[in-house]
């Protein structure tokens, strides 16, 4: 049985525009030996945020302080500033060292997003920040020529962690992450660009199922269905089926995202999004040398509503596609999008 659906297609790169507020959504589960589609997709395209490039020149000013104004303005009135301190070509960069733990692809490959032209295009065309967010209060990054995915901190003044541009191109990701995926991470210990994408997806996707079905997401009940193996030589970590095999993954072969990486700044106004009160990063802001493996959650340490939940979704059939749920996470009526 195949699929239909409108939007991106490909793997990762493409000019997605969408604004989740709109469009028409009619979808029915529908198994078969390769396993569950949704059908019937529309989605309607979006609008566009103001794009706010700033650089060296004010490289004194505190980062909350420099997005003052932007050209031109939408009904949002959102301004996005991304930092470009770092742009350009330049190979004479030292080397930073410290990360032989790192597999070989994440501390090799470069960003190809070396232009703030470059990330300002996809900021123009994707949703980074949730409308949660307020002006400046969270920054996008360019990333300079010797920094690879996998490298921490360093000399920053400011706390920040990578992402992949496909988390928003192509599986609608907004930051803040919701609260129970930035629990996944902590759990698993790993920074939001050591999982796959595929694992994303997977969380993308059980997100859209649960709150369609009235249900609550939670880490135990998504970390029952997956289970972790990191290992040395494999550059991602990937989430592994458990109990049952409830979504498929996006791609099977998820070609392009590896150097399209870039940072989110996080200025003092933001850190509310991803410290606790103790002043506790919420997850791993940076990669975590070797993190352990982890099995799937079991039913006894499940809260009596958990347990509820769970017993749901023991219900839905196995082998769901996560890209058709995935179109529909904005959708105005979501348990409509998905069951309906």
């Amino acid at each position: 049985m195949s699929s239909s659906a409108s939007g991106s297609d490909g793997p990762s790169g493409g000019a997605v525009r969408w604004s989740g507020d709109g469009g028409s959504i009619s979808a029915l589960f529908e198994s078969s030996g390769s396993g569950t589609s949704l059908e019937g997709v529309d989605l309607s395209s979006g609008t566009e945020s103001p794009i706010l490039l700033s650089g060296s020149s004010e490289a004194e000013q505190p980062i909350e302080e420099m997005a003052e104004q932007a050209a031109g303005s939408d009904e949002s009135g959102d301004i996005i500033g991304i930092d470009v301190d770092d742009q350009g070509d330049d190979v004479n960069l030292p080397e930073v060292s410290g990360y032989d733990w790192a597999p070989y692809e994440p501390r090799t490959l470069v960003t190809r997003f070396r232009w703030g032209n470059d990330l300002g295009d996809l900021v123009e065309r994707t949703r980074i920040f949730s409308e949660e967010v307020e002006d400046r209060q969270l920054r996008v990054k360019i990333c300079a020529g010797n920094e690879r995915v996998c490298h921490g901190k360093g000399e920053a003044k400011l706390d920040f962690f990578y992402v992949y541009a496909c988390l928003f191109q192509d599986l609608r990701l907004s930051v803040p992450f919701a609260d129970w995926q930035m629990a996944v991470l902590r759990q698993i210990q790993c920074a939001p660009t050591q999982i796959h994408p595929n694992a994303w997806a997977s969380m993308q996707a059980f997100d859209v199922l649960c709150r369609a079905a009235g249900l609550t997401p939670t880490m135990p009940l998504f970390l029952h269905f997956y289970k972790t193996r990191p290992t040395a030589s494999k550059g991602w970590v990937s989430f592994l089926g458990a109990n049952k095999s409830l979504l498929t993954l996006y791609l099977a072969s998820y070609k392009g995202f590896k150097t399209g990486f870039f940072k989110v700044a996080i200025p003092s106004k933001g850190k509310k999004y991803f410290f606790d009160e103790q002043d506790r990063p919420k997850f791993p802001l940076y990669w975590t040398a070797f993190p352990p493996p982890t099995d799937a959650w079991d039913e006894d340490l499940m809260t009596p509503t958990e347990r509820a939940d769970l017993a749901v979704l023991k219900t839905l059939p196995d082998k769901i596609h996560p890209r058709p749920l995935i179109q529909c996470i904005r959708s105005p009526d979501l348990s409509g999008a998905v069951y309906g």
